[in-house]
């Protein structure tokens, strides 16, 4: 059996993890900024399968609307969704700086 002070300690815990995703989430989403950024230079050149150009759109539209608004959702849930975004859009990138 726990003791508050056990169960307490797991709640400051699980806070601090939060304000940890909260905090570094503004990170992450100027970092996909960044990298969304580049992929529309270098998808310039038009050699971009369209796939890749659709999935890469959808990463970033899906997770631009958590990073304008970082409250709609668990903080746990933004950062894993800007974090899968961002590899997406980071795969997308490498693909389109090939090509050109």
């Amino acid at each position: 059996m726990k003791v508050p002070w056990q169960v307490m300690s797991a709640c400051t815990t699980t806070g601090s993890i939060d304000t940890t995703i909260k905090n570094n989430l503004p990170k992450t989403c100027a970092l996909l900024e960044t990298a969304h950024t580049a992929f529309l230079a270098a998808s310039a050149s038009g050699n971009i399968k369209t796939s890749t150009i659709v999935k890469e759109k959808a990463a970033y539209d899906g997770v631009r609307v958590i990073c304008a608004d970082p409250g709609s959702v668990t903080a746990a849930n933004a950062l894993v969704l800007a974090a899968t975004a961002y590899a997406t859009v980071s795969l997308a990138l490498k693909e389109a700086r090939a090509a050109q």
